[in-house]
This record gives structure tokens, C-alpha cells and sequence, in this order.
């Protein structure tokens, strides 16, 4: 200790503060933050990135209520994409913030690569341009209101 001196604040090196992450621990989905482009991080069923901890977990329970739920059984790829596109706009219109969209949860094949194709198409129709914007979180439904074949959707006010 004998050869250390006090550092004065012109020799001092400031470091950027750590980066917090948001409560879902995520980075915001594939898109990352928004950035200089302005555009908003992509959706990510499961994240609750840009969500208070209170309201993510009122979320992931289902305690936010449901005003208004979609059913894709039955429906083609194509013609879910549009309806969910539809109900995604009609409910943002209507001031909705949480609503279902049940996909159903697939056939259980056990040959099969892809576990439902509505399931797995789900993400990428909340975040096609003109849903995107409506969209704060989606979440896996509680059992009671469908479980691994349903999703919570948090609509923006």
C-alpha cells in the first residue's frame, strides 16, 4: 500500500452504468431494444420485456381478465393469420387490453416436426406490421382457459 496514491478527478475514467433488464430477463425479442430506427422489439410468447412486475405476473395468472377471446380450431394457416390479424385490430379499437386467442395445441403425432402449425405461427402474426404496434405481451393461458393451446395477449391502451 505504500506506493498508492489517491486518483484525482482528472486521471478518473468513467464507465458506462450496466444495462438493467426488464422483469421477463429477456432482451426484447429477436429484434433487440429499439434502437435509432425507432422500431419497436419484437414479441416473444412467454417475455414480459417493458412490463411492470405486478402486471407481468397478474398476466402469467391470468388475473387480468379476458374480455374477449378467438378460436383458430379448424382454421387453415392463411386464414388464421388473417382473422387473428382482424381480431387483434378489432379489439384494440373496441379499448380491450387482455384478450385469448386459443390455437389448440396439435396433433399429438409423434412423427410430426412441428408441435401445431397455428401454435408455432402465433408469434410471427402478433408481429407482423399493423398487429405489432397493438401488442404489449403474450403469455401461455392457465389450464382453466386452455393451457398450452391458448395464449394470453395484453393489448396496448
Amino acid at each position: 500500500m505504500a506506493g498508492v496514491r489517491r486518483i484525482t478527478g482528472a486521471e478518473r475514467v468513467a464507465e458506462p452504468a450496466p444495462r438493467r433488464t426488464s422483469v421477463g430477463g429477456g432482451d426484447g425479442g429477436p429484434s433487440g431494444g429499439r434502437g435509432s430506427s425507432g422500431r419497436q422489439p419484437g414479441i416473444r410468447i412467454g417475455s414480459v420485456a417493458g412490463l411492470n412486475r405486478r402486471q407481468a405476473d397478474r398476466l402469467r395468472r391470468g388475473e387480468l381478465g379476458v374480455e374477449d377471446s378467438l378460436d383458430l380450431h379448424g382454421c387453415t394457416r392463411r386464414d388464421a393469420a388473417l382473422r387473428v390479424a382482424g381480431f387483434i385490430g378489432r379489439s384494440a379499437a373496441r379499448g380491450l387490453r387482455c384478450v385469448l386467442i386459443v390455437t389448440g395445441q396439435g396433433r399429438a403425432d409423434p412423427l410430426a416436426a412441428a408441435r401445431g402449425v397455428l401454435r408455432e405461427g402465433l408469434e410471427g402474426w402478433l408481429n407482423a406490421p399493423g398487429t405489432r404496434e397493438k401488442v404489449l405481451a403474450c403469455v401461455p393461458a392457465r389450464s382453466r382457459d386452455g393451457g398450452g393451446g391458448a395464449f394470453y395477449v395484453l393489448l396496448r391502451r
